[in-house]
């Protein structure tokens, strides 16, 4: 599976996927394009050289594809995957709640998966919150302290799910520690090719579409190979509230206001907002209506409010609108957006203004995979779900196989 996105094909994309139509506008489309392009050209040989490595120095032998024997984990679980925006704060005590309930059965008997973003690896287990996973997308080494710097015991048997082209260096300091790893490689450019010239296996058995951030690459990974078909991604804010103070900014982005990452890799986007930003994008607020939807679901009123994103925030939050929309027609699954106060799914009208208040709309309206909903009720609707079909959800063959990514 490629992941190159066609700049020049708008309307035979529009044409295959017409869903995307009215959605997604040619502006927006062009933008994810050439970000892509800039980030297949910066990045290709670096993920060549850190792919080569990790194979040749005994990592993949040491340790598994996520292909081998992780396949079909979640089937008839639904995976909750904890981002570190600051919307996780307002989720915390019900993710906690359900974590408790459900972290103690036998797997069989489980109803959630639970995946972190490796910044939220240490602050959760110093909660007493054990991820089944970690994902480590980035060809940096941005994550190393956060991985691999004063882990608790408690945090020997969580599975770190880690890109063959990650840097090396992350990944044996994480293999030496004792904890487990389990590879994926993605459609990215060149990388298919470099798994076959040195493993000789079929890459499209490993490989899953690549998402850009972590939070997407973990959706990719659960439909893939965890056959998971019910995702809810909580923290996944993609934005910065509005203050004019640099210092409030950087701390407003994380939900436990540890930026020093972020400054110590040279990724300060809280200082270049100036630079790519979607002018006056706006992010939601729920309130419950006390009224319910036909299907027993809670209704929301919904609040918009202006904040602040960067062009890669936005490209994040744009591939994963347009690959929902293009595979909701031909694949069974359900994505559930709790992230209160981010951009994710909030969408505008073509070529409308800014300012007004009705050209704005949540993706809901225009797809039926993608659900904006609180936590709370999205873990509830799950479980009246699995309560209905006394069986579990019904996946179908259609699960089965890997994503479409729109080109």
């Amino acid at each position: 599976m490629s992941d190159k996105i066609d700049k020049d094909g708008i309307d035979r994309m529009y044409e295959s996927h017409p869903e995307l139509k009215g959605v997604i506008s040619k502006r927006e489309w062009n933008f994810l394009a050439l970000n892509n392009d800039k980030t297949l050209d910066f990045f290709r040989g670096i993920w060549r050289s850190h792919h080569k490595k990790n194979v040749k120095r005994g990592m993949l032998k040491k340790h598994k594809m996520l292909a081998d024997d992780c396949v079909g984990m979640g089937k008839n679980k639904a995976t909750i995957c904890i981002g570190a925006g600051p919307s996780l704060n307002q989720n915390k005590k019900v993710l906690r709640q359900i974590y408790d309930f459900d972290s103690t059965k036998p797997w069989e008997e489980r109803n959630f998966v639970f995946v972190a973003c490796n910044h939220m690896f240490k602050p959760l287990l110093k909660e007493g919150f054990i991820p089944d996973f970690v994902v480590l997308v980035d060809a940096g080494d941005i994550a190393l302290e956060q991985l691999t710097d004063n882990i608790p015991p408690s945090g020997q048997n969580v599975t770190l799910l880690a890109g063959l082209q990650c840097h090396p260096k992350i990944l044996k300091r994480w293999s030496n520690q004792g904890r487990s790893i389990r590879f994926y490689i993605t459609g990215s450019d060149g990388q298919p090719e470099t798994y076959k010239e040195v493993t000789g296996d079929d890459p499209d058995r490993v490989s899953a579409a690549q998402g850009g951030n972590v939070m997407n690459m973990a959706w990719s990974l659960s439909m893939k190979f965890l056959r998971s078909t019910v995702f809810m991604v909580v923290g996944s804010d993609l934005s910065y509230p509005i203050k004019d103070d640099l210092e409030e900014r950087r701390e407003s982005y994380y939900c436990d206001k540890d930026y020093s990452s972020n400054i110590k890799n040279r990724r300060d986007e809280a200082s270049n907002l100036h630079e790519g930003v979607m002018q006056g994008w706006r992010g939601f607020k729920l309130k419950k209506s006390g009224i319910l939807s036909p299907d027993a679901s809670v209704r929301y009123n919904v609040e918009l409010e202006r904040v602040l994103t960067t062009g890669n925030l936005w490209v994040y939050k744009t591939w994963i609108e347009s690959v929902v929309l293009a595979n909701a027609n031909r694949l069974t699954f359900h994505y559930y957006n709790c992230s209160e106060g981010g951009i994710l799914g909030v969408m505008h009208k073509d070529g409308e203004d800014y300012e007004d208040p009705d050209s704005w709309f949540l993706l809901d309206s225009e797809c039926k995979r993608w659900k904006t909903r609180m936590l709370e009720d999205a873990a509830e609707d799950f479980i009246r779900a699995k309560r209905a079909i006394k069986w579990g959800i019904q996946t179908g063959a259609r699960t089965a196989t890997g994503l479409v990514q729109p080109s």
